[in-house]
């Protein structure tokens, strides 16, 4: 494999995006692809941790080469919908969906193919107990758009936050 899309586009737009906009959080995907070498990864960190203008602030996942997803970072992911059902000694997050199925928006998709609220906060309890943060993903439409089931999962989780969320922060 050849390294040009790395050194012509990922990289690059890294490099933009931190010095641009100074994010706190950069989270990595597509890890299973190639190793780290191909990624160029450790470079980029190295320079992320001790030379960019977020050196003090920023947090990245574990998903910067194959291979080392639950091993590195500053915080875990090892998997999608990750939940290890103990306390962990380390900082993880459960990137999930509403969507069971699909991370993108399905304009096919049933009313039963979106996690139920119940299902919802059952996950999220289930993982801040076990000491992780929880990432919802919505799938917009091509028109960017969020679908009123999304918004209506979102809403709610809003409204159960107000009346416990002294129980999670």
């Amino acid at each position: 494999k050849t390294q040009n899309f790395v050194f012509s586009k990922t990289m690059p737009e890294l490099y933009e995006i931190v010095n641009k906009y100074e994010p706190e959080v950069i989270w990595s995907d597509g890890d299973w692809e190639a190793p780290d070498v191909y990624w160029n990864s450790t470079e980029f960190l190295a320079w992320l941790y001790n030379k960019s203008p977020v050196r003090d602030t920023v947090v990245t996942n574990d998903r910067w080469g194959k291979g080392i997803a639950c091993h590195h970072g500053g915080f875990f992911t090892c998997t999608d919908r990750y939940n290890p059902g103990k306390k962990q000694n380390r900082k993880f997050e459960n990137a999930m969906t509403i969507d069971k199925y699909s991370w993108g928006y399905r304009r096919n998709a049933r009313l039963e193919d979106y996690l139920s609220m119940e299902e919802l906060i059952s996950t999220f309890v289930e993982t801040v107990s076990c000491g992780g943060n929880m990432l919802m993903n919505v799938g917009p439409t091509k028109y960017g758009m969020i679908a009123p089931v999304y918004q209506e999962r979102l809403k709610n989780m809003g409204l159960w936050l107000g009346v416990n969320g002294e129980a999670i922060y």
